[in-house]
């Protein structure tokens, strides 16, 4: 059986969190296997749950942002398989496939070079990103010709950059109008147990260590220090718990950007010197972004969802509100403006 594979990979910066994470899990159980061995009047049950718990944060944190992405292509037998691997450990299942269209690379809505294989005339699957253009179509080509099929290069090198100023001037609270008001909505579940649980383990770090700070400083078998272990906590809680809420005053051509993490809510008006349109971006199979363009060549993800229709009329209705133009960029070779008038 002759099988083609494209090896996934990421950036070294992308994988200096997920190896400070599992460098503090492993750690973290040390740090317990030395305390238990050094002290036989401990809560041994207890200390094994507690560092278990503890490590095993810092082991699903690495996991999360050190996954990667291989594919597996069996020409033969027309099916494909992504493989999820964290170093040599991996899982995936075979799915298959008509026909092999083309590769694509273009600048997504996030501002990353994004390289897509597309199959079945209008399905496709991420690849992999890049921060700089260059890298990703070098990329793209690889694959590409590996594959043996067309590379369609949708990046447009002619960007324009707005040096403007985009400070909100001060508008007192008696004259603010909200036109329109979007949320993002809610985190899918199992990022909000992560999220959490990372919360409720900073707290328990910060507790354990006011707690037991006699203790902690004479022993001083503490690999890293507690705070730091605890930023990297409430830093990954406030990754996965962060939903943005949009508020539009187009009396004053501004918008507002609110940061909400729980009950804690920040943000700053900004100035909005022209809305463009809103598209609907098919950013992985099956997932699409509604993305408000502004400022000429800016945007923000207003909202998201996993039915194409659905993301349509969504899209509509806030083009609708906001009174701008609709595009349909699902197909990347073959964005169409909608007809609102139908």
């Amino acid at each position: 059986m002759d099988i083609t594979i494209v090896r996934g990979k990421k950036a070294w910066y992308a994988l200096v969190f997920p190896f400070i994470c599992f460098c503090i899990a492993l750690a973290i159980l040390w740090n317990g296997y030395e305390t238990m061995m050094s002290n036989k009047n401990i809560d041994l049950v207890g200390l094994v749950l507690g560092w278990s718990f503890g490590a095993g944060i810092f082991v699903v944190l690495g996991t999360v942002f050190g996954m990667v992405q291989d594919y597996y292509f069996d020409f033969n037998r027309k099916r494909y398989k992504i493989v999820k691997r964290v170093g040599v450990l991996g899982f995936g299942k075979w799915h298959s496939f008509k026909q092999l269209e083309y590769v694509s690379v273009f600048e997504n809505p996030d501002g990353a070079f994004e390289i897509n294989i597309w199959y079945n005339s209008n399905k496709h699957f991420f690849v992999d990103s890049f921060v700089k253009s260059a890298s990703a179509i070098k990329f793209a080509s690889k694959v590409a010709n590996k594959l043996n099929i067309e590379l369609h290069n949708a990046i447009n090198n002619v960007h324009q950059h707005s040096g403007e100023n985009d400070v909100a001037a001060s508008i007192s609270k008696e004259d603010r109008k909200i036109d329109a008001y979007f949320s993002h909505g809610n985190r899918p579940l199992w990022q909000t147990i992560i999220a959490a649980l990372c919360f409720a383990s900073a707290l328990g770090l910060v507790y354990s260590f006011v707690m037991g700070l006699d203790f902690v400083h004479k022993r001083g078998k503490w690999p890293l220090q507690i705070f730091e272990i605890v930023a990297i906590l409430i830093s990954a809680g406030v990754r996965f718990s962060i939903v943005n809420d949009y508020l539009f005053d187009l009396q004053h051509d501004q918008f507002k950007i609110i940061h909400n993490v729980g009950p804690i809510r920040w943000g700053k008006w900004r100035a909005l010197k022209s809305v463009d349109y809103i598209s609907v971006f098919q950013k992985n199979e099956g997932y699409f972004l509604i993305n408000l363009w502004y400022n000429t060549n800016k945007h923000i993800t207003l909202t998201a969802s996993d039915d194409y229709s659905k993301g349509m009329e969504v899209g509509a209705k806030i083009a609708k509100q906001l009174n701008i133009a609709l595009l349909d960029a699902s197909n990347p070779r073959d964005s169409q403006w909608v007809d609102m008038t139908k």
